[in-house]
């Protein structure tokens, strides 16, 4: 009996210990998840949740924000005064090429340039540094077989007042006097208005509209911008420059400037921005 006793006690013994075992056993699993669990659960929290010190900032020099630099613009030519525009000084300064002179904008009755012979013994002038520009034109123009002989260049007050006046007398007949001026001053301008006053332009071979049609001229078209020279009055621009189509009357203005108005088919009232 007694022996009995002790085996009951001995089995319960087992048996306590081993659901002590499993309970230890449960119990240590039971942590573990719980852990894993709480860091999972903190880690998910630090991804989804930005500390202060780790927003994402705005940055000028960020290559993927940073705006593109703009394209340089062209230079502009400098803005003119209009109102108190005065040739003569213009022609004293670095620009004295692209002197504007007209009706609007006259020159000093006692504005005398510095000429020479527009080539060897022509009787033709013109302002010293056109008439460079004009005779290696003119050579350059006869190897081409092309003669740009010079018809007209400087002209004094007094002879272009003379002019002006003779081509008055000859419209006044059968016409106003308002009539017979406008008609007149599309044609040559009053004196101290023409640039053949500063001696800039020179009329070449003759002074009629047939001149357009001779080999002369076509050579001129073509070349003329690289000596620094522009057909002054074309047909398409009469509106602007107030003169009649003068294919025989040529302007120098440098060859930068000719040859931007030849691109871009401007007169030189609109490359001033005078119009």
């Amino acid at each position: 009996m007694k022996k009995k006793q002790n085996q009951i006690r001995m089995f319960l013994l087992v048996a306590l210990v081993a659901i002590l075992g499993l309970l230890i056993i449960l119990y240590v699993a039971f942590c573990r998840d719980g852990d894993y669990n709480q860091v999972e659960i903190n880690i998910n929290q630090t991804e989804n949740t930005t500390s202060p010190q780790e927003e994402p900032t705005e940055s000028a020099t960020n290559p993927e924000e940073t705006p593109s630099e703009a394209p340089e613009e062209p230079e502009e030519k400098p803005a003119t005064s209009w109102e108190k525009y005065e040739p003569d000084e213009v022609l004293k300064g670095e620009n004295w090429a692209l002197a504007l002179i007209n009706k609007k904008y006259p020159l000093d009755r006692n504005y005398l340039p510095s000429t020479s012979p527009v080539i060897e013994s022509s009787k033709v002038t013109a302002d010293v540094r056109v008439a460079e520009s004009y005779r290696k034109m003119y050579d350059a123009a006869k190897a081409d077989g092309v003669i740009l002989t010079p018809y007209s260049g400087y002209c004094s007050f007094q002879a272009q007042k003379t002019m002006y006046n003779n081509k008055l007398q000859s419209f006044l007949t059968g016409m106003s006097e308002e009539e017979a001026k406008s008609k007149t001053e599309m044609r040559i301008e009053p004196a101290g208005c023409s640039e053949n006053g500063a001696g800039l332009a020179v009329d070449i071979v003759s002074a009629s509209t047939g001149f357009a049609s001779t080999p002369e001229f076509e050579w001129l078209m073509k070349n003329a911008h690289h000596y620094g020279f522009i057909l002054r009055y074309p047909e398409d621009k009469t509106e602007i420059t107030g003169m009649i189509y003068q294919p025989w009357h040529w302007r120098y203005v440098g060859e930068t400037a000719a040859t931007e108005m030849k691109e871009q088919n401007l007169c030189l009232e609109e490359y001033l921005g005078a119009v």
